[in-house]
């Protein structure tokens, strides 16, 4: 028995043979780690407040511009152009093309008949088309057709 317990004992660099009771511990000072967080918190709001106080945090108003073709407004400003070009020279225009004077002919079309006929046979038709728009959503709504009275 006396072998197991005359074993060496090997000493580790920078350890002590001598074991530190627990009073003789340093304790850790609470005040200054305390106040080093502390420190750590205040400098990360004054960090915070700079970068909020230097953004841009209002929106700037933006214009939202080719999204289209451009068709549209390139024909719409070849026609106002055309126009405006002309538009003094109607006696002129109306001496040169005699018979083939648009103008005359544009009114009198506005004034026939069949124009207004024509004109009414199409808003009849959109009417029709934005009712059977109306039925069709609420179908894709999950309704049926008894709930309109038209099931066979």
């Amino acid at each position: 028995h006396d072998r197991h317990r005359s074993a060496n004992m090997v000493k580790i660099y920078g350890t002590s043979s001598e074991v530190a009771e627990p009073s003789e511990r340093s304790t850790p000072n609470v005040t200054r780690q305390l106040t080093l967080a502390l420190s750590v918190v205040a400098l990360a709001l004054v960090v915070s407040c700079a970068l909020i106080a230097t953004a841009q945090l209002q929106s700037e108003e933006t214009v939202l511009y080719g999204l289209g073709s451009g068709e549209e407004q390139e024909g719409a400003n070849a026609i106002a152009t055309t126009f405006k070009t002309f538009d003094a020279e109607d006696d002129y225009v109306k001496e040169t093309l005699g018979e083939d004077y648009y103008v005359d002919k544009f009114k009198a079309i506005l004034d026939d008949d069949a124009y207004g006929k024509n004109v009414k046979e199409v808003k009849v038709a959109v009417d029709e088309a934005k009712a059977e728009h109306d039925i069709l959503k609420v179908f894709a709504e999950g309704a049926d057709a008894g709930e309109f009275g038209a099931a066979p």
